[in-house]
């Protein structure tokens, strides 16, 4: 009997351990529908998820040049995700915030467990936050390759981290919560050659262009 109940914990396991790191993919499209206004609509992205551990909310998509990422925060403090590894050490980290009348995304570079910098180069390319009515949304567009000299290539994984913080904006502290996961870049192709995951669309989010500090 405990022999079963060891072999039935074990498949158990594994089960869980294919299952957190099961990829998300991201599809690679010859022309994307995004416009980086700090909202989230319906059909602007072909790909969105909640994160379980989290609940952060993820839509994204690429045109074989760029990623186009939103984050929806369950959470009124800042926001972010990290790209390279699935600890926030040596990762090329994309976090902001939104405030009434303004907001701010930056690109960090991991420093340690939970650490990050921002680096003197930063690769983004536009960004704009908002809010819905759980939290801060922001929205910015990233090349393929990173600050870190990593490359998000068609059809090799890639760990990143997911994190937020409750109230701060500062980008200063620990976070609230994070959460590892794994993206996968597809090959280039149409939106609909492939399944879509679609959560439910949030509140209108409020716009902002500007960069201003915490």
């Amino acid at each position: 009997m405990r022999k079963l109940m060891l072999i039935s914990l074990g498949l158990s396991l594994s089960a869980f351990c294919w299952a957190q790191s099961k990829p998300h993919g991201i599809l690679n499209l010859t022309t994307v529908n995004v416009k980086i206004d700090g909202q989230v609509e319906a059909d602007e992205y072909p790909t969105n998820f909640v994160d379980s551990q989290t609940g952060v909310g993820v839509s994204w998509v690429s045109d074989g040049k760029l990623l186009y990422v939103a984050l929806q925060s369950p959470a009124q403090g800042w926001v972010a995700i990290a790209f390279g590894n699935s600890k926030i050490r040596g990762t090329a980290m994309f976090i902001g915030y939104h405030k009434p009348g303004g907001g701010r995304v930056d690109e960090h570079g991991g420093s340690w467990v939970s650490t990050h910098k921002p680096i003197d180069k930063p690769l983004l390319v536009n960004f704009a936050t908002g809010a819905n009515s759980t939290g801060a949304v922001i929205e910015f567009a990233m090349p393929l390759t990173l600050s870190n000299g990593q490359v998000i290539v068609p059809g090799q994984p890639m760990s990143y981290v997911l994190a937020y913080h409750k109230k701060k904006t500062s980008f200063k502290g620990r976070p609230s919560k994070k959460s590892p996961g794994i993206l996968l870049l597809g090959k280039p192709e149409r939106a609909d050659e492939m399944p879509v995951q679609n959560i439910q669309p949030v509140d209108s989010a409020t716009k902002t262009d500007k960069k201003q500090g915490p």
